[in-house]
């Protein structure tokens, strides 16, 4: 599958502020290392395998996992690589600008606020860099199976990547090679009691950051009416020292693949046809 992306350091002018949650005691089993390496550094992990081969002056680029290969030639006197968590809206191909994720019912009292932790699935890109910095997305992998719905109807709605979650008070541990953490905050603007069971969040508001045991994104939800809700990405860390990641958007035929009226606003989704 060739791959072609657009990918942009999102807000980077912007100061990010870090909230403080620590890192929690992982017994997940083995944790994927995320970063910058050389041509010559090699994975085995959990049934992926990738690495860089020299032939003469030409690198060879073989990735496998569990029977799924791509393989690429490369030119570069660099020789290094990045690794890094990227959205999970690339695979098995472009599909939707949107993630859903379903978790067991939170009700909120009118003008209440919470803060909940989501899982959300991920992909990992592989990207090349140049002398001058330019980097340049090779290959994308996934250890996750996508499954997608769609929200709202086939008249009036839009496809989305869909996951189910648990809910969490508090950051748990995951596997960061298959998930990640989405830091929710569900804001209740209405004097009535309030239920929420989904979020539905665009592509462009979905910022991740990484560390060596964490992947995590945040967002905002604002209950507008008991059917309707604005949901807008953070581009924010969960904790100090995290790495923000390149944010991985490719132009489709129609962007985005979106048939609700109105229900876009830059990166702001309004959630209008229901939250459970």
């Amino acid at each position: 599958m060739p791959i072609s992306r657009i990918y942009t350091a999102a807000s980077a002018s912007r100061k990010k502020q870090a909230l403080s949650y620590s890192k929690g005691e992982s017994n997940l089993g083995p944790t994927f290392t995320y970063g910058k390496f050389n041509f010559d550094y090699s994975i085995n992990f959990q049934g992926l395998k990738l690495g860089f081969e020299d032939k003469n002056g030409i690198y060879h680029y073989k990735r496998d996992i569990v029977g799924w290969k791509h393989e690429s030639n490369i030119a570069t006197q660099t020789g290094t690589f990045y690794l890094q968590p990227i959205e999970p809206l690339n695979l098995p191909d472009n599909v939707t600008d949107f993630i859903e994720i379903e978790f067991k019912e939170i009700t909120i009292e009118p003008d209440g606020k919470a803060v909940v932790f989501l899982t959300i699935p991920i992909e990992i890109g592989v990207f090349l860099e140049a002398k001058n910095g330019e980097r340049n997305l090779l290959d994308i992998v996934t250890f996750c199976h996508p499954k997608f719905s769609l929200y709202g109807a086939a008249s009036r709605g839009v496809i989305t990547r869909f996951h189910k979650s648990e809910v969490y008070a508090m950051p748990p541990s995951v596997e960061n090679y298959k998930e990640g953490l989405l830091r929710l905050e569900i804001e209740n603007d209405t004097d009535k009691w309030a239920a929420v069971g989904r979020v539905v969040i665009y592509q462009k508001g979905l910022n991740l950051y990484y560390d060596e045991t964490t992947v995590s994104a945040c967002a905002k939800m604002i209950i507008r009416t008991r059917d309707v809700a604005d949901v807008v990405g953070i581009d924010q860390p969960i904790r100090e020292g995290m790495t923000q990641c390149l944010q991985v958007f490719e132009q489709r035929k129609t962007t985005p693949f979106c048939n609700i009226e109105g229900a876009l606003l830059d990166t702001t989704f309004t959630m209008d046809m229901g939250m459970r």
